[in-house]
């Protein structure tokens, strides 16, 4: 999976996923494997394979997909290093101002520091005519009510983070609805910021 689009999982036209789980492991190998999982309502789903390669994104042929009269699930696993990682986040930078925010970078031999955008208000894409005036917006944003977009980063140890850091201190998680996508409330901070540690180099380092 592209960085780009961990970093931005709902990001889609017409936000068009109902619940979304992201699901990242930054190894002490440096190997970063994920899983995601988007539900879709059956209706969506089906109106969104009349949109060509902007389906693909929803659903990809290599995903794992559970279909039901009333949703269609497709979960994707993919593992990536933590240089390919600063890569893709270092030309998603450069190519689109939403992620001119994010970072994904070493602090050191066993430390990363994460930064993820959530400032909404600002994503390029999103169709104009898509206002509250429309009687599409409000079929599309009633539909939404309820469902949330939920990031989970796991390292051997997270010692920072505005997200919400499990018990153990292993895992981080941020859960957004996600009728924030069309009608951002301001509650949200801009970036989703974590710093963790991803393996223990000992006193002789790594």
């Amino acid at each position: 999976m592209s960085l780009r689009k961990f970093a931005l999982i709902l990001v889609l036209p017409f936000a068009a996923c109902l619940d979304v789980e992201s699901d990242a492991t930054i190894g002490e190998d440096e190997v970063i494997t994920s899983e995601t999982t988007m539900i879709l309502g059956r209706q969506l789903f089906d109106m969104m394979q009349m949109m060509g390669p902007q389906a693909g994104a929803l659903c990809p042929p290599n995903s794992e997909k559970v279909e039901t009269p009333e949703s269609v699930s497709c979960t994707s696993r993919h593992t990536m290093t933590i240089d390919e990682a600063i890569e893709q986040a270092n030309e998603a930078k450069t190519e689109d101002p939403f992620f001119s925010e994010m970072e994904f970078v070493r602090l050191d031999d066993e430390r990363l520091k994460i930064s993820l955008p959530l400032d909404f208000e600002n994503i390029e894409g999103k169709p104009a005519e898509l206002t509250a005036d429309n009687p599409m917006f409000s079929m599309i944003t009633n539909g939404l009510e309820g469902s949330e977009i939920v990031v989970r980063l796991r390292g051997l140890e997270i010692e920072s983070s505005n997200g919400a850091i499990s018990e153990d201190g292993t895992m981080v998680e941020l859960v957004i609805p996600t009728l924030e996508i069309l009608q951002p409330s301001g509650t949200l901070p801009e970036t989703f910021e974590v710093v963790l540690k991803y393996r223990d180099c000992g006193f002789f380092g790594c």
